[in-house]
C-alpha cells in the first residue's frame, strides 16, 4: 500500500476531512488530495507535518495496516479509535504511568491538608 492511502486511512480514523487537514498544513485541499491519491511526490518534511496534523507518527503513516496496527488515536470529537503503533503505545503508557504517579502524590498531599484542617 502506498503512503497516500495510509494517510487517507489515518485521516479518516481521526474523523477529519481533506480541507481541514490541508488547512492545518497551509496548503490547498487540491494539493493535499493529490498526496492522498499518490499523484505527487512527498518530502519527509511534509510526511512529518502530516503525521503531526493527524496526531500520529511517520512510522504509522509509512507502515499503516488496519489489521496489524492498534494505536489509540483520539479524534477532534473525543472518540477513541483503535489503530496501532508500538512506539506510540509505549510512549502513551509511560505518560499514563507518570500521570498516575503525579495524581497519587496529589492525593496524599490533599489527604494531609484535610487531616491538618480537621485537627484545627
Amino acid at each position: 500500500m502506498k503512503i497516500g492511502q495510509n494517510i487517507r486511512k489515518v485521516r479518516e480514523l481521526n474523523d477529519l476531512n481533506q480541507e481541514t487537514v490541508a488547512g492545518m498544513l497551509g496548503m490547498s485541499a487540491v494539493a493535499y488530495g493529490r498526496i492522498e491519491r499518490n499523484e505527487s511526490d512527498i518530502s519527509l518534511k511534509r510526511i512529518n507535518q502530516i503525521a503531526k496534523a493527524l496526531n500520529t507518527d511517520i512510522e504509522t503513516l509509512l507502515n499503516f495496516d488496519s489489521k496489524k496496527h492498534i494505536v489509540q488515536m483520539e479524534n477532534n470529537k473525543g472518540t477513541i479509535y483503535t489503530s496501532i503503533n508500538y512506539g506510540t503505545v509505549n510512549a502513551v503508557n509511560e505518560t499514563l504511568l507518570q500521570t498516575v504517579a503525579n495524581l497519587n502524590e496529589n492525593i496524599v498531599k490533599l489527604n494531609n491538608i484535610i487531616l491538618q484542617s480537621a485537627k484545627k
